[in-house]
Formats: structure tokens, C-alpha cells, sequence
């Protein structure tokens, strides 16, 4: 609650969590009643007005996704997402049929290709593209043409910096169908905003972010900065690890 208090002061309007911490395809009842308790209490702090938005990170199988969501739909949550792994996206549209949260993904889609299976199955109303491994703003916008087509709104994935932000906002000045965008910028290190020329500042009242007015993206990169700060990350991203909540883990300064 503490750390969502300082999400929400920063001006946003929703936030995302994963409350389940190491479980992997199903949930003890004494995990899923931790996530209910992390959940029931944000919903009680911040009220209805807060969007809750769910990643579960493929972690579950999908008869158990489906359960947990029966279980956790009365903390009226925003969405469901990542209900299981990307190789199956015809059982994510099963989820979803079975689902009382509205169920997102497509941050792993590296295709096109991908979305057009998806929507075959019509009933996920979400799609998640995620620009920077799906090949930009073109094959984003082919994306969200599916999406629009088969009734769905695209709320692009982005868990990365400036550029990837920036990137984002152009499809949400273009895009008929965008729903919402996750953005960690006040959050990573202060640092970062030294990487680009232009950075966008949350409007805290409609927690909306201005879209960009220079050429091409809308920023530069400070090349300088960039050279200076080149990460090497020793560690991939494991949700079964204890601690994940805390980090990507140890990132060593390239040479």
C-alpha cells in the first residue's frame, strides 16, 4: 500500500503488481489468500477510482488462471494480465471466455502474425504490443488495426525508458483504440531522464502524459550520457526466484 501510495502521489491513475510471489502453474491457498489480502487492502485504501491492473506473467496454468481470477474478480480489477504462456494463445482466448476480469497480452508477440491468431479466437479484449520487440510503430499500428477490427483496445506494453515512453506516445496520438499506457519513467533512476533531450511530466490531475512535438520521436538521445551509463544485466528476469519483487538483480558497468 505504501509503495501504491507513492505511485498515485506521482499523479498516476492505475497501478500494476504481480502479489503473487514465487508461485509457479498453481497457488497454495495461503499464497492466494496473501494476493487477495495485498489487493483487498488497495482497494480499500484508494477506493473504486483506482484502475488495479494484474500481471500474472505466465506463471499459472490455465484452469488455475481461471480460478484465481473467480477468486480475486470481486476486487473489481482492471485487467488479467498474461494469463499463461505465449505458446498458448488459443488457450488465452479460453481464458479469457472463462474469465471475469478482461484478460490483456501480447508483450511477447515478436509478430504480427501473432495478433492475427489472437483475434481468431475473439474474446481477449486487450492487446499488448510491445513496439520495441514487435519491430515499432509500423508493425504496432498493424497491431492495433487487429485489434480495432475484433472489437479490442491496445494498451502497449513498456517496461523499458525514455525512448521506448516516447515510442508509445506517438501511437496514443494515432491510435483510435489506446486504452491506457504503463510507463516506469518517475520510478527508474534520475539518471535516466539525461539519456534524451525531452522527457514527459504526468499531468496529476487527469494523470495523462503530453505527447511529443519535436521531429521523428520527439527527443534525442544524449549520446554522451548513453556511452557513460552502457549496463550489461548478469541476470534474466525470474519470477520463481524469492526477492524478484525487489529487482532485476545485479547489472555490471560494460567496459
Amino acid at each position: 500500500v505504501n509503495i501504491a501510495k507513492t505511485v498515485v502521489a506521482n499523479g498516476f491513475k492505475a497501478v500494476k503488481l504481480d502479489p503473487f510471489g514465487t508461485a509457479k502453474w498453481f497457488s497454495s491457498n495461503a499464497d492466494l489468500n496473501l494476493a487477495y489480502d495485498i489487493l483487498h487492502a488497495l482497494r480499500e485504501t484508494f477506493g473504486p477510482d483506482l484502475r488495479i491492473l494484474i500481471d500474472v506473467h505466465c506463471r499459472f496454468a490455465p484452469s488455475e488462471s481461471v480460478r484465481i481470477a473467480k477468486k480475486l474478480a470481486e476486487l473489481d480489477l482492471y485487467w488479467w494480465e498474461e494469463p499463461t504462456t505465449i505458446e498458448r494463445i488459443e488457450l488465452t482466448n479460453e481464458i479469457a471466455l472463462q474469465s471475469p476480469i478482461p484478460v490483456a497480452t501480447g508483450e511477447q508477440f515478436d509478430k504480427v502474425g501473432h495478433f492475427e491468431t489472437l483475434a481468431r479466437g475473439g474474446h481477449v479484449s486487450i492487446y499488448q504490443p510491445e513496439p520495441m520487440s514487435l519491430g515499432g510503430i509500423t508493425n504496432s499500428i498493424a497491431a492495433a488495426n487487429i485489434a480495432q477490427a475484433n472489437g479490442a483496445w491496445i494498451a502497449p506494453h513498456q517496461s523499458g525508458g525514455p525512448v521506448a515512453t516516447a515510442v508509445c506516445l506517438q501511437l496514443a496520438a494515432i491510435v483510435p483504440n489506446f486504452l491506457i499506457q504503463e510507463h516506469f519513467d518517475p520510478f527508474n533512476e534520475a539518471w535516466t531522464k539525461e539519456l534524451v533531450t525531452w522527457s514527459p511530466a504526468i499531468d496529476p490531475e487527469t494523470g495523462h502524459l503530453p505527447i511529443p512535438t519535436a521531429p521523428g520521436l520527439g527527443l534525442d538521445l544524449n549520446m554522451d550520457v548513453v556511452r557513460a551509463r552502457s549496463l550489461r544485466s548478469e541476470r534474466l528476469f525470474d519470477t520463481s526466484r524469492k526477492g524478484w519483487e525487489n529487482g532485476w538483480g545485479p547489472a555490471s558497468k560494460r567496459g
